[in-house]
């Protein structure tokens, strides 16, 4: 059997040629640096003693994903939180909601027009970005913000806007500062030690990051989740969508089981069982979702004539096993792409449509 170019660095760095494997092999160490970079920003909010009542994140694409790690690890909060994807504001956001508005770019229209409109309003507004027209705007008008690290694609400053908006949520009273931060360091030592087992320098045949990527080879991935992990879920779909260029969805515990499954009579009648492919994220199940899974893996096998893979890490705390389960998930959908022969960084498609949709608006 001949080598696995996954085992093949000068391979692997043909088809890397941004250098995404360092950045995933930095990103323990980028959560705490981050973090204690955030603290230190000039611009926070004033500290607030209590709670909001309503707390909007808003955000696109890369950009948005800390705000569904942030909602999924405050679920029992107090606060409505709402993720608003899109430059158009529900008509529940007032002058007494916080807003959160991150674009890393600093150039996202959606999240330019978001934050026009949360000024409009006289919400409580903080921002995040690493530059651009966003920074501008919170420069001339005393806007509270966190400037992150520029140089990243908006999916893999990841470590970077989850920290700021974890500074950002603190000083509004979400939760304690020295509580986060240890929280931060339980993160560290949970991706470092995963790291060990499913970075590069691991070799295929004990690094079940790089079977699954094999494994998932020419299929169209269906990913499920429990409630907790919605945001692994969201995230996994889309860095294979992004770093490895294929298709691929994503759906949640019990949703799904009013709906989805009874699609799957498709996937014999058409004969689609043997281009897709099945991976559970477990690690943050509640209430009867361990049961509902079994269920889940039954109909898949008599659907299908596949078991699913599945993905489980439970780490001390709920932000660690999101955080850890996204971290697999990264490598994974690197793996898969330097499989398929692709670099996983550019994202022509996606440049090439803003680029047509701005033409148009101009």
């Amino acid at each position: 059997m001949g080598r696995s170019i996954l085992d093949d660095m000068a391979a692997i760095a043909k088809l890397d040629r941004q250098n995404m494997l360092r950045i995933l092999e930095e990103t323990p160490q980028a959560y705490e640096e981050a973090y204690t970079s955030a603290l230190k920003s000039e611009r926070l909010p004033q500290s607030e003693a209590r709670a909001p009542s309503h707390l909007a994140l808003v955000g696109m694409g890369g950009s948005a994903i800390a705000a569904d790690i942030l909602r999924d690890w405050l679920f029992e909060s107090q606060t409505l939180i709402d993720v608003i994807r899109g430059s158009v504001l529900p008509g529940s956001i007032t002058a007494g909601t916080h807003v959160l508005v991150a674009s890393y770019s600093g150039q996202t229209a959606e999240a330019l027009s978001a934050l026009k409109e949360a000024r409009r309003r006289k919400t409580r507004i903080a921002c995040i970005t690493s530059g651009g027209e966003m920074l501008k705007v919170c420069q001339e008008n005393g806007i509270p913000h966190v400037q992150v690290r520029t140089g990243f694609q908006p999916r893999a400053a990841l470590p970077h806007l989850l920290s700021a908006s974890l500074a950002i949520l603190g000083m509004w009273g979400m939760y304690s500062l020295e509580n986060v931060q240890a929280e931060i360091g339980t993160v560290v030592e949970q991706l470092s030690a995963s790291r060990k087992k499913i970075g590069s320098s691991c070799r295929s045949e004990v690094n079940p990051a790089k079977r699954l990527a094999a494994q998932l080879r020419g299929t169209i991935p269906f990913v499920y989740t429990p409630l907790l992990l919605a945001a692994a879920g969201r995230r996994f779909k889309n860095q294979l969508n992004e770093n490895s260029k294929v298709v691929a969805k994503y759906d949640v515990l019990p949703e799904m089981l009013h709906n989805e499954v009874q699609g799957w009579r498709m996937l014999k009648e058409n004969r689609l069982a043997a281009i897709t492919s099945f991976v559970f994220l477990r690690g943050c199940e509640i209430e009867h979702e361990t049961t509902q899974f079994e269920h889940l893996r039954r109909l898949i096998r008599r659907a299908s004539g596949k078991s699913p893979y599945e993905i489980s890490l439970r780490s001390p705390t709920r932000l660690a096993t999101i955080l850890a389960t996204i971290y697999y998930c990264d490598y994974v959908s690197f793996y898969l792409a330097i499989l398929r022969g692709v670099d996983p960084t550019p994202i022509e498609t996606i440049q090439s449509l803003k680029r047509t949709i701005s033409s148009s608006q101009s």
